[in-house]
């Protein structure tokens, strides 16, 4: 059974290669540049009339797929800008004709079975790039591929998502980091396990492989993938347990902060306590309180704070949320419950979400109103430290008072150590060595190497 063509591109050679790493074991990729696998040229781009380029610029071979990295895509365009009427199709009929001409693969191999194209930051993506991913529609085996940089804020990482599933569609959207650990707020180091695993399942099922073909492949791919796959597990479990637990802490923190109301909103506010207090008098047992104006300001920031949360635990697996999924899953969660129990219904509607947005599981409706239930009254029990984006460590902050009695008594420990010392302050330390030993000589040789 052959194996698939999967080429990895994009404006950055930089993200191109992390994300060539990221997806394949360690050691797979040399860490020695010197005899690393590039193709021949690859590194003298510029033809003789300065105009040629080559695509190709790195073509790995491994037991269960061939990876092929492209140079920069903004190298073809003018001045380093993306390419203008660049579609997706031609640009890799363009790829496998320059793996034909220079003898990588052969005539009958010369295809490429998957696209992984890792895009711009959003804000710094102009309308020949989006074009060139509107056009991945014409290749059924083509992956958007992107991640959240580390500076990104929530609304931020849930406004790039929104554009590129405007631009790609969901389905199509993989969200893995490459070299970084993702966001500022978590990891998402397991979507590249997602990206693998589809990139298999779509080329399993185009190749019309038997049975015991597709048995025999993913036997190899497993064993290829062992060790990675622990890692990007583990790392899973790590995420959404800081993606759900973060969310909750900063409902606990918004139910607490004050509400700034204007003079009329305070003479409302006033009115309906006012009402309230002459039911309660009246013995009206009917009377519903009125929603005040604070209480809906609160409820209107816990519902954005649960649906940014439910953006990033679809990330955590390596999806892109979009508004079904959001109003899947609040469908399945008492969020009417907000304010009042804010902590506790966000992380229910977390967990409501890792079930939803897992790849490999199926739950029922019923089963689904289990899982929130149990979550909510297992959340009840727990105690969530106010967490606030502004000041992420402000719970620690009581960990890190020092009493200053301690301080006057080691500051008499230390003056009692001075006065036995013979010398000076510090005569017994940081001596000058007349020799430093042979391990310790400085050298012109670099302390590491790329």
């Amino acid at each position: 059974m052959k194996k698939p063509n999967i080429l990895i591109c994009g404006p950055s050679q930089y993200t191109n290669t992390d994300l060539l790493c990221a997806a394949t074991p360690a050691g797979t990729i040399p860490e020695n540049t010197d005899n690393d696998d590039f193709i021949p040229g690859s590194e003298g781009n510029d033809g003789p009339d300065e105009t040629e380029k080559k695509l190709v610029r790195r073509f790995v071979e491994t037991p269960v797929a061939n990876f092929i990295e492209a140079n920069e895509i903004t190298d073809l365009g003018k001045d380093g800008c993306f390419p203008e009427n660049l579609s997706m199709h031609g640009y890799v009929k363009e790829i496998e004709q320059e793996l034909r001409t220079d003898g990588i693969l052969s005539e009958k191999n010369a295809k490429i079975d998957a696209v992984w194209y890792c895009p711009c930051v959003t804000s710094f993506m102009d309308e020949s790039e989006k074009d060139f991913i509107r056009s991945a529609a014409g290749l059924p085996g083509a992956l958007i591929v992107t991640e959240a940089l580390h500076n990104s804020t929530r609304a931020e990482f849930k406004r790039d998502i929104d554009v590129l599933t405007a631009l790609a569609g969901s389905r199509r959207l993989i969200l893995a980091p490459t070299a970084s650990s993702g966001m500022n707020f978590m990891s998402m180091s397991s979507g590249t396990w997602h990206l693998v695993e589809k990139t298999k399942r779509m080329f399993l099922d185009g190749t019309g492989a038997s049975d015991e073909e597709r048995a025999a492949y993913e036997t190899a791919w497993t064993r290829f993938y062992e060790k990675k796959i622990d890692d990007w597990r583990e790392a899973l479990d790590e995420a959404l347990d800081d993606c759900i637990g973060q969310a909750a802490r900063r409902a606990a923190f918004l139910l607490d902060k004050p509400t700034e109301l204007n003079m009329n909103d305070l003479i409302e506010e006033g009115v309906g306590l006012l009402g309230e207090l002459v039911g309660i008098l009246r013995g009206g047992a009917e009377f519903e309180a009125r929603p005040r104006k604070a209480t809906l300001a609160h409820a209107a920031e816990l519902r954005e704070n649960i649906e940014l949360m439910i953006y990033e635990v679809a990330a955590c697996f390596g999806r892109a949320a979009d508004s079904d999924l959001v109003e899947l899953i609040l469908r399945h969660s008492k969020t009417s419950g907000l304010p009042k129990d804010a902590a506790a219904v966000t992380y229910a509607a977390g967990q409501v979400a890792k079930a939803v947005s897992e790849p490999w599981t199926e739950y029922t409706r019923k089963e689904v109103l289990a899982i929130y239930r149990e979550a909510k009254e297992e959340a009840m029990e727990m105690e969530f430290k106010p967490f606030d984006d502004d000041n992420p460590y402000a719970d620690l902050e009581d960990v890190c008072e020092v009493d200053e009695e301690d301080l006057e008594d080691s500051g008499d420990e230390q003056d009692g150590l001075d006065a036995e010392s013979d010398g000076g302050p510090g005569d017994d330390v940081h001596e000058p060595a007349d020799e430093l030993p042979d391990d310790c000589v400085a050298s012109d040789e670099p302390e590491w190497k790329d």
